[in-house]
């Protein structure tokens, strides 16, 4: 059984612990794209050193890239504001959002 491929959007702390958790102990998912938006960022290394794809140029560059249409899981670990863009692109792709955003409802 082949896993299911899953974005993380944000390359944090958060979106880089959940990358290494997918990595490490998922038997269902796999982390195959890290969003981002400085390419200097210690996760987007930390994402490409284990073979992930990445990409710096946000969302737009995500959906761009050639792996986007195997996502079939999309975690967003960016803020609140950012997260009802992201939402709005990944409900439009046919892609399941998880947001670990931290909203005040």
């Amino acid at each position: 059984m082949s896993k299911i491929k899953c974005a993380l959007i944000g390359s944090g702390n958060i979106g880089t612990d959940l990358l290494i958790k997918i990595q490490e102990t998922s038997q269902i998912l796999e982390a195959a794209l890290v969003i981002g938006i400085d390419p200097d960022s210690d996760g987007l290394r930390i994402a490409r050193e284990r073979g992930v794809a990445t990409t710096h140029e946000g969302i737009e560059g995500a959906v761009a890239s050639n792996i986007w249409s195997e996502i079939a899981i999309c975690f967003d670990a960016t803020s609140a504001g950012a997260h009802k863009i992201h939402n709005e692109i990944c409900v439009r792709d046919g892609k399941l959002m998880v947001d670990l955003t931290n909203r005040n409802l």
